[in-house]
C-alpha cells in the first residue's frame, strides 16, 4: 500500500515538473517571437466614380440657320452618322421665298436681256442699230447676268444646290432653306423640334467629330474638394476588363445637379481613343492627395471587439495591445495603418500570441 502511494505521489510530481518545463518552453518560445520595424509609406488617395465616354463639343460642328424661319422637318436622328453635305433639316423661311421669287424674275430678265443683246449684234452688222444701242443692251445683258448669279449664290448658301443654267422649274428649293452637315461625323444633339421659329443665331444642332470624345464623370458633391485640374485619371471599360486607360482631368462643371447631387467633371484621354465608343460606361479613379502612413504586415494585425490591433514590443522581452486604424491594404500582404509610429518595434506575428 505505501508502495502504491509512493508511486502515485511520484506521478505527480514528476507530471507537475513537466508541465512546469512545458510552460516555462512556451515562455521561451514566445519571448523569442521575430519583431517588426515599423515603416512609413506615401499612400495614394483616389476619388472613384463612374462615368460615360461624350462627345467633346469643343470641336464640334453647331448647325444655324443662315435665314429666319420656321423647322419644317428634321431630316436626321441622335447618334445618326452623317457625311459632310448631308441633308440635316429644313428651314421654311420668307427670306427663302422672296430670295426663290427674285431668283425666278432674275432668270426672265437675263433671257429677255441676252436675245435683245443678240438681237442688236445681228442688227449692227447690217448697220439697223447704232454702236450705242448696241452697248446699252449689253450693259443690261451683263448685269442682268450678274444679279443672276448673285440671287443664285445667295439661294445656294441656303441650301438650294442652283446650278448655272438649270431649268429653274425642276428646281427642288422654292421657300424652304436645307441646312446640310458642315464637317463628317455624328448627330451628338439636336436642340431644335419641328415648328420651332428660329433666326440667324439660333443653335439647332450639333455634329460632333467621332475622333474627338472625352469622358464625362459624375462626381459626388462631397468629393469635389478633392479633385483638381490635370489630376491623373485612370479608368476601366468592361470589353478590356483588367486594362487600365489613362486621362487627365481638364475641367469641374460650377453646377451642381440637385437630384443625383453630384457635378460634372470633364476628363481627357490621354491613349487609344480609337477602341471606345460614344456613351461607353467606365469605372474610373481619379487620384487625390498623397499622405505618408505607418506600415506594417497583415500578419502584425490581430481583430478583436470589433478593432484591430498590434502587440507593441517591449523591454525585457514582454509586449502590449496597440489598437491601430486600418487605412488600406497595400502590396505585398502589408496594410497602411494609424495609431503607430514609424520605428516602433511590434510582434510580426499576433496570432502567436494569441494563442492559450
Amino acid at each position: 500500500m505505501r508502495r502504491s502511494v509512493y508511486s502515485l505521489v511520484l506521478f505527480l510530481l514528476s507530471a507537475l515538473l513537466l508541465l512546469s518545463c512545458h510552460a516555462k518552453e512556451k515562455k521561451e518560445e514566445k519571448n523569442e517571437l521575430k519583431t517588426y520595424k515599423v515603416t512609413a509609406q506615401e499612400v495614394q488617395f483616389y476619388v472613384e466614380a463612374t462615368g460615360s465616354v461624350q462627345p467633346d463639343l469643343g470641336g464640334a460642328s453647331k448647325i444655324i440657320s443662315h435665314v429666319p424661319g420656321t423647322v419644317a422637318q428634321i431630316v436626321v436622328k441622335p447618334g445618326e452618322r452623317v457625311k459632310k453635305g448631308s441633308p440635316l433639316l429644313v428651314i421654311k423661311s420668307p427670306d427663302a421665298t422672296d430670295a426663290y421669287a427674285a431668283y425666278l424674275s432674275s432668270v426672265a430678265q437675263l433671257k429677255q436681256s441676252e436675245r435683245i443683246y443678240n438681237l442688236n449684234k445681228e442688227l449692227f452688222e447690217v448697220g439697223a442699230v447704232t454702236k450705242n444701242d448696241l452697248l446699252n443692251s449689253e450693259a443690261t445683258y451683263r448685269q442682268m447676268e450678274a444679279v443672276s448669279a448673285g440671287l443664285r449664290k445667295k439661294l445656294n448658301l441656303y441650301g438650294c444646290g442652283i446650278s448655272a443654267g438649270s431649268d429653274v422649274r425642276r428646281d427642288s428649293c422654292s421657300d424652304t432653306v436645307t441646312l446640310r452637315a458642315s464637317i463628317p461625323g455624328f448627330v451628338a444633339d439636336i436642340q431644335a423640334h419641328v415648328g420651332d421659329k428660329v433666326d440667324t443665331s439660333t443653335g439647332l444642332m450639333t455634329i460632333a467629330d467621332p475622333q474627338n470624345i472625352i469622358i464625362v464623370a459624375n462626381i459626388y458633391d462631397s468629393d469635389v474638394p478633392k479633385i483638381k485640374k490635370n489630376s491623373n485619371v485612370t479608368f476601366y471599360v468592361d470589353i478590356f476588363e483588367n486594362t487600365p486607360f489613362k486621362g487627365i482631368v481638364s475641367y469641374v462643371s460650377d453646377v451642381s445637379d440637385t437630384e443625383s447631387k453630384t457635378v460634372k467633371t470633364f476628363i481627357k484621354i490621354l491613349d487609344r481613343k480609337d477602341v471606345f465608343k460614344q456613351n461607353m460606361f467606365l469605372k474610373l479613379k481619379i487620384e487625390r492627395e498623397k499622405k505618408s502612413f505607418a506600415v506594417v504586415p497583415q500578419s502584425a494585425i490581430v481583430y478583436k471587439d470589433g478593432n484591430f490591433y498590434v502587440y507593441r514590443s517591449l523591454k525585457g522581452g514582454k509586449s502590449e495591445l496597440q489598437q491601430v486604424k486600418a487605412v488600406r491594404e497595400l502590396p505585398g500582404k502589408s496594410m497602411a495603418v494609424e495609431g503607430i509610429n514609424e520605428g516602433d518595434q511590434i510582434i510580426l506575428s499576433a496570432i502567436e500570441l494569441e494563442r492559450p
